[in-house]
């Protein structure tokens, strides 16, 4: 079992403290916590108070994909647990996801269990959907238990969430487990995909339940990274695992430049420069031809900018497009090997969990109504849906 641990002691004991008592439940079981550079007395707390786990310092913050990367880089367990350090397992989770892995069938990877709030009264996790720019949702996200139906005892689901999940280690390993380049967030979602692509499946097991303090760790982050994160994450699961990425890129890339334009020209100083008409001045230019005081500062201070980009959540559009051009060759050789390794096709696996077309920011209601982007939206199985019908804001 694998926990990662980031200046997230109190939520880390709370964790162990309701997992001990089930540890006697399956025999072998070993609890690795990898610490990712706490600075919270992490690091001598947590092995003082649990003497019998394996702890992993790694010294510095190596997200969620290389923590995990470190604590299997070791293993030899025929099962690998994932458990997210601010969840509180209820009794019997240890032996409910132990025991629905072991009883599947072998073309079976991951188990994902059952995600709560902390009250245990709304959903976290029953499963979830890829939309159709690589990003995805938990379906019914903090609505009431039951408002959405939950799969069965062994019902499909395109991803396992790596807060809660259960995968047989060598599988795992073979498919490229993890992707180290994400770092965080929609990891599991990619190696979800990527299970079924590869002929293999993902199952559920309601009985495997934790309650979860969302977003108690990456409220730590801070919530521009964390869109860095989400915005090259998604990006790079649609370049690596869309089987016709010819046929889906239309509309995933008219998608992430209408939100960036968006960003651009409605909260950033001067913006009005960038949707200015051929043949039509500045306002900026007129004001300068008029005023004496403003050329003198001109011609002393040299020119100034048209435009300022400083809002952060147009620098987060950048910084995640920035990322993917700089690292397209890996991109491409990463899709490369998770082509070669296909044995389902799009077609069947979104036949069972169609796409999602979601306006989920600002100015997509418009974008997806528009001509253009019908001409280029994707023929693969999909649903449209609005995003209140989807998560509880």
């Amino acid at each position: 079992m694998i926990i990662l641990n980031w200046n997230g002691k109190r939520d880390t004991l709370a964790c162990l403290a309701s997992l001990e008592p089930q540890l006697v439940e399956v025999y072998g079981s070993v609890v690795s916590v990898v610490d990712n550079g706490s600075v919270d007395g992490s690091v001598a707390e947590i092995p003082s108070r649990y003497p019998g786990i394996r702890f992993l310092p790694l010294g510095e913050n190596r997200g969620f994909t290389g923590g995990i990367a470190a604590a299997l880089s070791t293993s030899r367990a025929r099962n690998v647990v994932f458990l997210n350090n601010d969840a509180v397992t209820e009794p019997g989770w240890l032996a409910s996801i132990v025991r629905a892995i072991d009883e599947a069938p072998a073309d079976v990877v991951s188990v994902g269990g059952k995600i709560v709030d902390v009250s245990g009264r709304r959903i976290d996790f029953i499963g979830g959907f890829v939309t159709f720019d690589g990003h995805a949702f938990q379906n019914g996200f903090r609505m009431p238990l039951d408002a959405r139906p939950e799969p069965p005892p062994g019902g499909e689901i395109l991803f396992a969430c790596g807060g809660n999940m259960i995968s047989r280690r060598e599988p795992l390993l073979e498919l490229g487990g993890f992707d180290g380049d994400y770092f965080a967030y929609l990891e599991d979602v990619d190696f979800g995909w990527r299970t079924w692509i590869a002929g293999k499946r993902a199952v559920y097991e309601p009985r495997a339940i934790v309650r979860h303090a969302s977003a108690a760790t990456s409220d730590r982050l801070g919530s521009f990274e964390r869109g860095v994160l989400f915005e090259r994450n998604a990006m790079q699961t649609a370049i690596k695992n869309f089987e016709n990425l010819r046929e889906a890129a239309g509309s995933i890339f008219l998608t992430y430049l209408h939100r960036l334009h968006h960003y651009a020209t409605t909260r950033n100083p001067r913006a009005s420069e960038l949707t200015r008409e051929m043949g039509v001045p500045s306002s900026r230019s007129q004001a300068a031809r008029r005023h004496l005081g403003a050329r003198l500062r001109r011609r002393i201070r040299g020119p100034e900018p048209l435009v300022a980009i400083d809002d952060p959540l147009t620098t987060m559009q950048f910084r995640a497009f920035d990322w993917i051009l700089r690292n397209e060759s890996r991109l491409a050789e990463k899709r490369a090997a998770v082509q070669k390794m296909r044995r389902r096709s799009d077609a069947e696996i979104f036949s069972r969990f169609p796409l999602r077309f979601i306006p989920t920011y600002p100015g997509d209601d418009e974008l997806m109504t528009s001509a253009l982007f019908e001409l280029l939206r994707s023929q693969l199985p999909s649903l449209d849906a609005k995003l209140d019908d989807i998560i509880q804001r």
